[in-house]
């Protein structure tokens, strides 16, 4: 009598190449901007507020692509569309490494934004739902994660090649993260599949507990769209990004010009980073286990209490320890724009118009981190300080709980409605 070899469940090799994924994506390619700007700058003899410009063109396109998202993923496929996003990469730092003038740097951002739409968060959540059928929140969080293990990692390594002293030592820099985009996407590309064989289990059983988190068919884009709470869950995806990009790009310059050591900041920065490799996986294993609405509260209670304390803290001891807990906080609160953004949509709107509801979720939320930091910066020139633009983050997020009442309430309710007239 033969043993039967065990063959490994290729759902497994998914996981594993979507992380690399986004440690590419989110990592190499996105993550450690900041990094280059002096660089960059005074080696060009590029004013910075031009320079800025490359951050929100890269925004723009985000928005652009997104719209199309659905139907392009639709008619060519992810791994056709995966590959288009890993090229837009792939050419974006590379672009970066030898551009000479400015708008050689705008080429890049367009072609960076393209490759954020493709081989991003949401992308890589879509393939994980595609391939897993319990637990999705747990393993889109684990993918998830890469962004901080990436990053992290390509700050060790690229840091010392920009300082180096070479006016042009950060070419060497966007050369290297060059060729590990060409050797991960060639990895990716080999291992990535369509969707597994037998497909995905859609949910058609009604009842309370069909509604947290199962995969279900849904209603078609045409009939969504006729729906309040799309346009309004759209709107909360709007005002959440304007809240959580001020996370980012103004608490760290806050902290800075409230003349806290810098030591302290920079040590805010890592923690940051650690906590959001953590809070992704968590804040997916809650969605796991608790469901959208208490997951939604969770990230949003976060994210107002750390604006809260972000408004009140100063340069003391006890700031610094609001400055602390607030970024521990805010880490919680990240998620909603990646981890939460493929569940949310299949969740609340279902399998048939999943891509094209995704894309629009993503234009919105693009949208409204292109705005964030304009936003806070307007604040600041108006006050000179940042501090009563985290209020007003507090008080739009307070809105956005509100709003999500709504949204969850309403689709939940035809959720119900539709898996009992197919149950």
């Amino acid at each position: 009598m033969k043993l039967q070899k065990s063959r490994l469940d290729y759902k497994w090799v998914i996981l594993a190449t979507c992380f690399m994924m986004e440690f590419l994506c989110l990592g190499f390619c996105s993550s450690n901007v900041g990094l280059y700007t002096k660089a960059v700058t005074e080696a060009l003899h590029i004013k910075r507020s031009i320079y800025s410009l490359t951050q929100s063109l890269r925004f723009v396109t985000q928005v652009v692509t997104a719209l199309y998202f659905g139907t392009l993923v639709q008619r060519f496929g992810t791994k056709k569309m995966v590959l288009v996003g890993l090229v837009g990469l792939t050419g974006s730092v590379l672009i970066r490494a030898l551009a000479t003038n400015i708008f050689h740097l705008y080429v890049s951002s367009i072609l960076w934004g393209v490759g954020i739409v493709f081989v991003g968060s949401n992308m890589a959540g879509t393939i994980v739902r595609r391939w897993f059928r319990q637990d999705v929140g747990r393993y889109t969080g684990i993918v998830m994660s890469a962004n901080g293990i990436g990053g992290a990692i390509a700050a060790q390594i690229i840091s010392p090649i920009i300082n180096n002293g070479e006016t042009f030592g950060y070419r060497k820099a966007y050369m290297l993260s060059a060729v590990v985009a060409l050797v991960i996407s060639i990895v990716v590309m080999i291992f990535l599949r369509e969707h597994p064989q037998d497909g995905p289990v859609i949910q058609r059983t009604a009842g309370k507990k069909a509604l947290t988190g199962k995969l279900w068919q849904g209603y078609s884009y045409d009939v969504i769209r006729k729906k309040p709470y799309f346009y309004a869950a759209a709107a909360m995806v709007f005002l959440t990004g304007i809240s959580l990009q001020s996370i980012g790009s103004i608490s760290i310059v806050y902290m800075t010009d409230m003349g806290m050591p810098t030591g302290f900041v920079a040590s805010i920065a890592t923690v940051s980073s650690l906590c959001l490799t953590v809070t992704k996986i968590l804040v997916g294993t809650v969605y796991d286990k608790k469901g959208l609405h208490f997951t939604l509260l969770m990230c949003q209670i976060a994210a107002i209490v750390a604006f809260m304390m972000k408004g009140t803290m100063n340069n003391t001891v006890a700031g610094m320890t609001l400055a602390m807990t607030a970024t521990v906080l805010s880490a919680i609160a990240s998620p909603m724009e990646t981890v939460l953004m493929p569940l949310l949509t299949g969740d609340l709107f279902g399998s048939a118009a999943y891509h094209k509801v995704l894309g629009v979720m993503m234009a919105m939320n693009s949208l409204g981190l292109c705005l964030g930091a304009p936003l806070g910066d307007l604040y600041f020139d108006i006050f000179g300080t940042y501090k009563p633009c985290f209020w007003f983050f507090a008080v739009s997020m307070i809105a956005v709980v509100i709003g999500y009442r709504f949204v969850i309430r309403a689709a939940y309710k035809d959720k119900e409605a539709f898996l009992a007239e197919t149950a």
